[in-house]
């Protein structure tokens, strides 16, 4: 199985608060579905998360 990541992980990597991370998730890939309570993402998904907010967006 290969190694995931949460958005907490991430929210430490990035400097983004992990709430703006979920509520990208949710946008993205929906909410979760029972009985899941946490995020585990695969690499693509992390990079996607990455790419998202390593991206200059326009105010």
């Amino acid at each position: 199985m290969s190694p995931t990541l949460t958005p907490a992980e991430l929210a430490r990597e990035l400097s983004v608060p992990a709430k703006r991370i979920r509520s990208y998730l949710r946008s993205e890939y929906g909410r979760l579905k029972f009985p899941e309570t946490r995020w585990h993402l695969d690499a693509a998904q992390a990079n996607d998360v990455r790419d998202h907010f390593s991206t200059p967006r326009p105010r």
